[in-house]
């Protein structure tokens, strides 16, 4: 049943990701105002969940475990801003697709979730998999996204992100536990707003008279909504490190509407990229039914 419930996060995600593009490559919003549109505009129909699945109990252990999450995302998110802002996106994709592997290490340490041997395996296939969706081996060599770490801002700041994501997604596990995923996916949203509004404040007040005029800021915030939620299902129900993992499908969605919608180049030279997460989602299929 996770696994259903991280494919449509998945999806979710990949499809405001193409609105995201949409707005900010054809329409030139500014990248600020269309990431805070994700949380803003996911607060209402996270709130009709919230208020649709009451009553909620949470208790003082939830907001302790937000203090680590909120400022974490909001740390994470702007550094891989600033990270697309300042790099190629052939480097910084690629290395955000570590996040699964940073997530073998978190789930043990602060959830005592120990994945299998098969189950590693899987991620890291897939971690392969995406890595090499990402670059184009026909102008680049393997090792470029993770030579520029030790060269370049962006791909640091990234790599940092994936880190700081990684343990931000097992203290969100936490906070489900001393609450509930309703309660969880609308509070996390309601305070990232809040965090982030100042931000947007300063880099894109122009921007903010236009944000209820265009129906895309609307379906990112909705899609986003759908994501938050479906993910944290997911990952109250198994391993963060395989929910990291089978979410990267939404690469290989990215990758289908870069061709349709984009008309973007090399889509014959990601296909590797693409069977290779296939033969890690299997690995981590075929541990969960062992299981």
């Amino acid at each position: 049943m996770w696994m259903l419930f991280a494919f449509i996060a998945a999806f979710s995600w990949a499809t405001a990701d193409l609105f995201s593009k949409q707005l900010m490559n054809l329409e030139g919003k500014n990248e600020y105002i269309t990431l805070f549109a994700r949380f803003v505009f996911s607060i209402p129909p996270l709130a009709l969940a919230c208020f649709l699945t009451k009553p909620h109990t949470v208790n003082f252990r939830f907001w302790l475990v937000n203090l680590v999450v909120i400022p974490g995302d909001v740390i994470a998110s702007t550094l891989y801003i600033k990270a697309l802002n300042i790099s190629p996106i052939s480097i910084v994709v690629p290395l955000m697709s570590f996040a699964p592997v940073f997530m073998l290490l978190s789930s043990p340490i602060f959830l005592h979730e120990f994945p299998s041997f098969l189950g590693i395996l899987g991620v890291i296939t897939v971690t392969i998999g995406a890595y090499t969706l990402n670059i184009n081996l026909r102008r680049e060599s393997w090792l470029q996204p993770i030579k520029a770490i030790f060269f370049e801002k962006g791909p640091l700041y990234t790599i940092i992100a994936a880190a700081i994501f990684s343990i931000d997604t097992a203290f969100g596990k936490k906070a489900i536990i001393y609450s509930d995923v309703f309660f969880f996916s609308f509070a996390y949203s309601l305070m990232m707003s809040i965090v982030y509004f100042p931000i947007v404040i300063h880099k894109s007040r122009d921007s903010l008279r236009d944000l209820f005029l265009n129906w895309r800021f609307f379906a990112v915030g909705f899609l986003f909504a759908s994501g938050v939620l479906s993910f944290l299902i997911a990952i109250k129900l198994a391993n963060i490190a395989y929910v990291s993992a089978f979410g990267k499908i939404s690469m290989v969605i990215a990758v289908l509407y870069g061709k349709l919608f984009f008309k973007e180049e090399a889509f014959k030279e990601r296909l590797l990229g693409v069977f290779i997460m296939m033969i890690g989602i299997f690995l981590i299929f075929y541990q969960h039914i062992l299981h």
